[in-house]
């Protein structure tokens, strides 16, 4: 995974992608070789190169990336890295074709959406601060940190992420994923993981009855967790999926958590 270009991220950021990625690899998901996966909200590609690893390149990616800055360097990696394995999309997916207003945080590129903007970005930054103090505080950047009174810990988190404030709009493409499984040519889906930053739902509803089908199974991040969590469950029950919900406490303080789901 070091071997792909990781610059246009902060350390900070490269560490957290890492550590999040592992999260995807539980409750029974697993592929085989010659997997076909999608990556959506792919960033600079993190979780695609942990696939490839995993299945020591004998796997197919379709990785979606909408913000110009991160696509520029996830098509770069999928040069330089991939050996052909995969494919970087300049899109994002959404419940039909479109064109957003997507924020780009250039100092914390993975908190860009199309559902952050200047008007909620105090929330934001205050429930993000939540998230990453209760991540300390359980030792996520070892013993010393996580001793520092709550507080204490609030306040320079909260001054790092000041960097949220300053944000670029972008005016991004965004399709429905049965028009790119059709225009792609892709009729299977062993794994189908959305990290969108908000819009899990608006992805799912671009998927038409007669692709569901297709995917084997998915793993999804879910925001707004105590609103949404349901709606997502139902969405792939309906579907024939045994899922499974799950958060932990830091993400609890975030209002996220994980879905996944498995035939």
């Amino acid at each position: 995974m070091d071997a792909i270009d990781l610059h246009c991220i902060n350390s900070w950021e490269a560490s957290f992608l890492r550590d999040e990625v592992g999260g995807y690899f539980a409750h029974g998901v697993e592929f085989a070789p010659g997997a076909t996966v999608l990556d959506v909200g792919a960033n600079i590609g993190v979780f695609s190169a942990a696939v490839y690893e995993r299945l020591n390149g004998d796997v197919r990616i379709y990785a979606f990336e909408p913000l110009p800055p991160l696509y520029a360097t996830l098509e770069r990696n999928a040069r330089e890295f991939f050996d052909g394995r995969l494919t970087a999309l300049p899109y994002g997916l959404a419940s039909g074709d479109d064109e957003l207003d997507f924020s780009y945080f250039p100092a914390a590129t993975i908190f860009s959406s199309s559902l952050r903007n200047q008007e909620n970005i105090e929330a934001e930054r205050q429930r993000v601060t939540a998230s990453i103090v209760e991540m300390i505080r359980r030792g996520g950047l070892g013993p010393v940190p996580r001793r520092v009174p709550a507080s204490v810990l609030r306040a320079l988190v909260g001054r790092k992420l000041r960097v949220m404030r300053r944000l670029e709009t972008h005016h991004v493409r965004v399709r429905p994923l049965s028009s790119v499984l059709d225009e792609q040519g892709i009729d299977q889906v062993d794994l189908l993981k959305i990290d969108v930053e908000g819009a899990e739902l608006d992805v799912l509803r671009g998927i038409e009855q007669r692709h569901w089908p297709l995917i084997r199974q998915a793993v999804v991040e879910v925001e707004g967790w105590q609103e949404h969590r349901d709606t997502v469950l139902d969405i792939f029950a309906a579907h024939g999926f045994t899922v499974r919900a799950e958060q932990d406490p830091v993400q609890r303080a975030a209002d996220i958590g994980m879905v996944f789901a498995i035939r």
